[in-house]
């Protein structure tokens, strides 16, 4: 009960970065969403809800290589995303990173941070077997470089069939790891 009354200043820090990037990513006056670099950055809004639940069950905030891995994730996600809308985004005259780096080199920033997510998690487990999945993610851009005949629209509404496998993965081995199981 104390903790409704006087709750963590962390705890209030999460919850408020959440409210703001949630309400300016496409709420005048800000709209990070039509600001090149913004747009994805503001992204961290998805990571938020796994900072305030480590930081609600722990007592402190989630270690930096684990928050840096979060941002690398949804920036590549969301600059993925942003991709297919490269030339109907530029027609409306709206600028985001992708439209600003085009095709190939917002390919490029994704490989990379899904590169720097890769190395983070192979890293922090100890080089475990199962963390070689993440490399999965830098695949995927890798691919579309190497062979950009592939529309990225037929990869990209197969990323979510990803993103949930290893993630049920992920859930799975902690699961098991911790004796739950």
């Amino acid at each position: 009960m104390l903790g409704l009354l006087a709750p963590d200043p962390r705890l209030l820090f999460v919850l408020a970065g959440f409210l703001i990037l949630a309400g300016f990513y496409s709420a005048p006056p800000l709209r990070f969403k039509r600001v090149p670099f913004l747009d994805f950055c503001s992204n961290y809004l998805y990571v938020m809800p796994g900072v305030y639940g480590f930081v609600l069950a722990s007592g402190a905030l989630p270690p930096a290589w684990l928050l840096l891995g979060g941002f690398f994730h949804i920036a590549a996600m969301h600059l993925f995303s942003a991709i297919p809308d490269i030339e109907c985004d530029g027609r409306a005259g709206i600028r985001t990173t992708a439209v600003l780096l085009g095709h190939r080199r917002s390919l490029a920033l994704c490989l990379a941070f899904w590169a720097g997510l890769a190395a983070i998690t192979l890293v922090a487990s100890g080089f475990h077997p199962l963390s070689l999945l993440v490399l999965a993610y830098p695949a995927v851009p890798a691919l579309l470089l190497a062979r950009p005949a592939i529309p990225i629209e037929r990869v990209y509404w197969r990323l979510p069939i990803l993103n949930t496998a290893l993630g049920g993965v992920v859930f799975v081995a902690m699961t098991v790891s911790k004796g739950g199981i």
